[in-house]
């Protein structure tokens, strides 16, 4: 069994190595790690997996289960990322059948292709409203203007939420994102995390206790109408299930936007065959996804002693599972550190797979294909102000600090 400061000293050592060294570019310790040790258990006791064949293979594999939160037990009962432990074994993430296969129904039901299809002409407005705020400047962060805003807006909306609580929504996950990378983590800002932890706690239940009498067609009401049903058990997995949709949700289409726009303007043939054919969108998203995940790892639990290859994972021990890595498998996807939107049998593992796949994958691509479309048709002299942005220090969500472009 793992110690139960494994996920502290994980931290340190990251915050330490991976930060400061890899974050603006880690595929060459990926492909380091992928040729050498491709299945490794690590001296602090976790394992890492970074060839494709592998990384599927355990998302796959039900004996792997959701990260054991317990592993976060080393912090004390102050920490910021203790609070968010209590808070995320509520959601969906965290859970394992039959708890897991109730909740994923559910969430499941809302984010369904038919039901994000009726979304996409407010996700436009949306966008469109985004981006006339900037029109008449020429000039603008694609991050803080565009990429940050937009999901967390369509997210709120979805939900229920007014447009004037939209601004505090921004404020929680900027707050809420940090425990839930083991880098900016290390430095957790304990005091800012409960407090937005509470916020978020209390808005939604008075947003729960106000559907319960007038309810919507919105997610919180789907929620009300399902803890009526005894589909949720408690108001804690409401709230808090609520809570990581917004967190995962904004996350990883803030990221896949300015990622992908960042690899598309490095890539002036790949951008000239997209201006040239809208067509392709959907193709380019899913190797914009590929080639620069915006999830790069994600953890999981063996339930059991497994033999994986030549190796065994026994029973209690994490593995990080490297997603960004299998990405760029040259055993699964051929010249993999090319930009190629084009690529075919593109199965990416940037939702994961298996019974944890992410339930937002639909509305994450409708959103990243409105958001592409809308920019580039409105932005024709679009250009990189910075060819090389920084990235924030971080191991499991990647993303940049900041992308100026003009226009």
């Amino acid at each position: 069994m793992a110690s139960p400061t494994t996920f502290a000293r994980v931290s340190r050592v990251f915050s330490r190595l991976y930060g400061r060294l890899f974050s603006s570019n880690p595929y060459p310790l990926y492909k380091f790690l992928r040729t050498r040790y491709p299945l490794l258990r690590t001296p602090i006791g976790f394992w890492i997996a970074t060839r494709y064949d592998n990384c599927l293979d355990i998302l796959r594999d039900k004996r792997f289960i959701a990260f054991d939160l317990n592993a976060l037990d080393a912090f004390p009962p102050d920490d910021g990322l203790k609070s968010m432990r209590e808070a995320l074994q509520h959601a969906i993430v965290f859970r394992n059948p039959p708890d897991h296969t109730r909740l994923r129904k559910l969430m499941t039901t809302f984010f369904s292709p038919a039901v994000v299809d009726g979304l996409q002409s407010r996700i436009q407005n949306i966008a469109d409203h985004l981006l006339d705020a900037v029109q008449d400047r020429g000039t603008m962060d694609l991050i803080r203007d565009v990429a940050l805003p937009f999901p967390i807006d369509v997210l709120a909306e979805v939900m229920g939420a007014d447009d004037e609580d939209k601004p505090m929504f921004r404020d929680w996950m900027r707050t809420l994102g940090v425990p839930l990378d083991p880098v900016i983590s290390a430095n957790d800002p304990g005091v800012e995390v409960r407090q937005a932890i509470a916020d978020v706690r209390r808005y939604f239940s008075d947003l729960a206790a106000d559907r319960r009498k007038r309810p919507r067609e919105d997610l919180i009401s789907i929620m009300v109408a399902a803890e009526g049903r005894g589909d949720l058990q408690t108001e804690e997995e409401l709230v808090f299930s609520a809570m990581f949709t917004l967190l995962a949700g904004h996350e990883t289409t803030m990221n896949m936007i300015g990622n992908g726009m960042l690899a598309l303007f490095r890539n002036p043939a790949a951008l000239a065959r997209l201006q040239s054919d809208p067509a392709l969108i959907d193709a380019a998203l899913d190797e914009f996804l590929r080639f620069d995940s915006p999830v790069q790892v994600t953890f999981r639990t063996a339930s059991e002693d497994v033999d994986l290859g030549r190796r065994r994972i026994p029973r209690g021990e994490h593995v990080v599972v490297f997603l960004g890595a299998a990405n760029r498998d040259p055993e699964r996807f051929p010249d993999p550190d090319k930009l190629d939107i084009l690529r075919p049998d593109n199965h990416h593992l940037s939702f994961a797979a298996g019974p944890h796949r992410c339930i937002g994958e639909v509305l994450a691509k409708v959103e990243g294909r409105i958001a592409f479309e809308t920019i580039l048709r409105r932005m024709p002299k679009l250009a990189l102000a910075d060819r090389n942005p920084k990235w924030r220090p971080a191991m499991s969500l990647r993303g940049l600090q900041s992308l100026p472009m003009t226009f």
